[in-house]
């Protein structure tokens, strides 16, 4: 067996040199990140931030540099952030130099300042016009109460009907009506564990019962809350019998410990039934006497909106009702001299549908239409073999209904003598 031999003092000494040589240029990488050290915060925020604040020629160059700062605070990668502190005692340079009287950088400092003076101006602007803009939006579809209501349920008491419905109110109603359907499952579910329970306790009864010497009648018939009762009687039964017996047997599910299983059964059963009293208080509740007052006043201003409408109107002001009347009928005086079926037709005309009996009447009246061939798609029509096909079902169809109508009628009649 080889021995291995012990190196030397001067190789372990020349080893510990090399090592001590070595150490310092290994790169050591700290356990937390540059951007927490103090290394980097202390100069960054002391030295560089607050000295650029404080040599900057303007104001608008401090709102400048501020913005940079908010901007790339957020850099966690160590050669983005060293490319941008060279940049920021780049300027801090600038603007000491600047604040020492050299004519070139005060120059483009100046020049630099007007820029973003401009630049300030037209961002502000940009901002005034789009809030006018969301103003003006928000103002064509804010909630209009015109009077009406959403009469009371078990999601909701009595609301106004705003037109266009708030989203708010909206995804009240459907978040309650899915909650309480959550709640129905849950209580069928609990339903169900608590019979199995019953039916576990009853059996552990029927045990002891048979092994005592007794018959026990079987409670498949009994339902819910007469199996409960029944359960209930068991197990105070099982109490009695396990204290003066005195058995070592421990039931699991009947005698003392029915009631721990029931107990949290119990507690989720009573907290469901407040939510359902929650629900049909919420259905009951008297309306609102200030809501009542302000319908009122939303349909006597409703009615004198109108009035005032129609003054304009006859005044001979062209509003967007009197367009859209205007539209939907041919004038009286041409509408005097029209018959049923061409009023229908007209109709026809000027609704939006192109598909059906709307389209077949626009495509034979030569009305422009985006989509020509859709009401022959719509109605089978478009290929010949598929008509003919359906035109035969149609004509089979007729005809067993005839032999049907003809032998009902046959045997509707009565006997002769």
């Amino acid at each position: 067996m080889s021995v291995v031999p012990i190196p030397l003092p001067c190789s372990a000494a020349h080893r510990v040199r090399i090592a001590s040589v070595i150490s310092p240029l290994k790169r050591v990488r700290p356990r937390a990140p540059f951007y927490k050290l103090s290394a980097h915060r202390i100069p960054t925020l002391w030295s560089l931030y607050r000295g650029l604040l404080r040599h900057a020629p303007g104001e608008n160059i401090r709102f400048r540099v501020r913005m940079m700062f908010r901007k790339n605070q957020h850099v966690v990668k160590a050669h983005s952030a060293k490319e941008k502190l060279v940049m920021g005692y780049k300027w801090l340079e600038t603007f000491k130099r600047a604040e020492q009287g050299d004519i070139k950088f005060q120059t483009v400092l100046s020049r630099y300042e007007r820029m973003i003076a401009s630049k300030r101006e037209k961002t502000a602007w940009k901002m005034r016009i789009l809030e006018a803009f969301n103003w003006e939006a928000k103002l064509r579809s804010r909630p209009i109460f015109k009077g009406s209501f959403i009469r009371p349920s078990f999601d909701n008491k009595l609301l106004p009907r705003l037109i266009p419905q708030p989203a708010h109110i909206t995804g009240m109603i459907v978040r309650r009506r899915r909650a309480r359907d959550r709640r129905w499952e849950q209580r069928e579910t609990l339903k169900s564990w608590a019979h199995d329970l019953r039916h576990e306790s009853l059996f552990e009864y029927a045990l002891l019962k048979s092994a005592r010497g007794e018959t026990v009648g079987a409670a498949r018939h009994m339902k819910g809350r007469m199996l409960g009762d029944h359960a209930n009687r068991c197990a105070g039964e099982v109490v009695r019998l396990l204290r003066e017996e005195h058995l070592l047997w421990a039931p699991v599910y009947t005698g003392g410990a029915k009631s721990k299983w029931d107990e949290p059964f119990l507690k989720r059963q009573a907290e469901l039934k407040e939510c359902m009293m929650r629900d049909i208080s919420r259905y009951r509740a008297a309306p609102p006497a200030g809501l009542v007052l302000q319908g009122k006043q939303a349909r006597r201003e409703k009615v004198a909106n109108k009035t005032i409408q129609r003054q304009r109107e006859r005044s001979g002001e062209v509003t967007a009702t009197t367009i859209k009347r205007r539209r939907s009928a041919p004038p009286a005086h041409v509408r005097e001299l029209m018959t049923p079926r061409k009023l229908l037709v007209d109709r026809a005309i000027r609704e939006a549908s192109e598909g059906g009996w709307s389209g077949a009447i626009k495509a034979h009246m030569g009305v422009h239409m985006h989509m020509p061939e859709k009401w022959k798609a719509e109605g089978g029509w478009e290929d010949e073999e598929k008509k003919k096909l359906l035109d035969d079902m149609e004509r089979k169809i007729r005809a067993e209904n005839e032999r049907r109508r003809k032998h009902s009628k046959l045997e509707a009649a009565p006997f002769s003598e």
